[in-house]
């Protein structure tokens, strides 16, 4: 199966000049959704159309194996579809065709559509779900119950208005048969744009079947068009995705009051405060505390029984076992030791101006409040630091010792 996917709009509505497939839901852009429920799915290496500042969205596309097609001008989405159809004459099996900025439709919905389009033998498929509020959205008209047509809504009857199965703008077709279509769509029409939804008039007519199946429950129907779209669209993945940790024995206190990024390990028995952020790649282990109020970056691996804090940031960093970092803290480019108690306002200076560095804090270190440490440096296990102290890499340590001060020096210790 060959996919298209169509980003080549501005999004007008969203009152930005990001790209529409570029805004970020739970940090990742809209687009990237879309393109890995298709390589879920096994579609071949999809051609993505491109157009409203086609170099952003091709810089992004590099992340992908895909194909950027350029629309220089946007002139509906039956042309954006035309752009891509010299490359589609070598294409193998059917056409898949999927706006971009639709990332709510599920990988079982979209496995169920080509099922039934394969089952009914159709040579064109719309994917279709229903919606109590369906305007803004192309309508399905059947005619005795049989699929006919999609009328966009400024070209609708007030009869058609009322009709609440809609399109969702994801499509099926034969090759040949959505070739010989896009030959034929004009632009009679309000906007004056090529519509593809006119090629399902176009084939019916010329006695192709085609069909529409409404398989997507309303949520998965839901675009982006504006800044109201994308905050709802965020809030429906990030409840799908705390629901799935919760299935697998993970507790938020907050559901509602809580973001998790897609692809987010969590262990079961762990306990998530509000307001937290955890974003994309971020693992942790069984056993675990984690907020309120605490922010845990990509990069980062916290390991079982671990307490991550009110305020407390991490990233880029590995967490051991048993460790508690309860208050006010910044851990970045660090690795902390099993057992290891991190003191309210510490942080890890990692940053340069130039370049990040790593912190290494051993087991058993207890760190008292308000530490710095000046990143790159290696902390011995079971070191205490005195409250305030600035630790860098001159700071002659080794295990069990006890550093204070500006910046921080062993002191001795009395002889019994």
């Amino acid at each position: 199966m060959e996919a298209i996917v169509l980003a080549a709009g501005k999004g007008t509505r969203m009152r930005s000049e990001l790209p529409k497939v570029l805004h970020e839901v739970l940090g990742k852009p809209v687009l990237g959704y879309v393109l890995e429920t298709l390589v879920s799915s096994g579609s071949r290496k999809p051609y993505v159309v491109i157009g409203y500042k086609a170099e952003d969205v091709r810089a992004f596309l590099k992340n992908y194996d895909a194909v950027p097609v350029l629309q220089k001008e946007q002139k509906g989405t039956g042309h954006a579809v035309m752009m891509v159809k010299a490359v589609l004459k070598n294409a193998q099996g059917d056409v898949l065709i999927w706006p971009g900025d639709m990332p709510l439709v599920k990988l079982e919905t979209l496995k169920k559509f080509m099922e039934a389009h394969e089952k009914h033998r159709a040579h064109a498929s719309v994917l279709s779900c229903q919606q109590k509020d369906p305007a803004g959205y192309g309508r399905i008209v059947r005619e005795d119950g049989k699929f006919t047509a999609i009328r966009e809504e400024l070209d609708a009857t007030s009869e058609e208005r009322q009709i609440q199965e809609v399109n969702t703008g994801i499509y099926l077709f034969d090759k040949k048969a959505l070739a010989s279509a896009l030959h034929k769509v004009g632009q009679d029409n309000r906007k004056g744009e090529y519509y593809l939804t006119d090629t399902i008039e176009i084939l019916r007519r010329e006695g192709y079947c085609v069909e529409a199946f409404c398989l997507a429950g309303a949520e998965e129907g839901q675009g982006i068009n504006s800044q109201k779209d994308l905050a709802m669209v965020t809030q429906k993945i990030n409840e799908w995705e705390i629901e799935k940790h919760m299935d697998a024995g993970v507790t938020f206190i907050a559901p509602e009051q809580t973001f998790v990024a897609t692809g987010v390990k969590i262990g079961k028995g762990t306990v998530i405060y509000p307001w937290c952020f955890i974003e994309a790649g971020v693992v942790i282990g069984d056993a675990c505390k984690i907020g309120p109020f605490a922010k845990l970056r990509r990069g980062t691996i916290i390991d079982d029984k671990t307490e991550i804090g009110s305020f407390v940031e991490v990233n880029r960093s590995r967490i051991g076992k048993n460790v508690c970092a309860k208050h006010l803290a910044y851990l970045g480019d660090a690795v902390i030791g099993d057992g290891a108690n991190i003191g309210a306002g510490t942080i890890t200076a990692n940053f340069d101006g130039k370049n990040k560095h790593q912190t290494k804090i051993g087991k058993k270190a207890l760190i008292g409040s308000n530490t710095v440490f000046v990143a790159p440096i290696c902390v011995p296990d079971e070191v205490r630091t005195g409250a305030g102290a600035v630790v860098t890499c001159k700071t002659s340590m080794k295990k069990g010792d006890v550093v204070v001060g500006i910046p921080a020096k062993p002191i001795s210790k009395k002889k019994k």
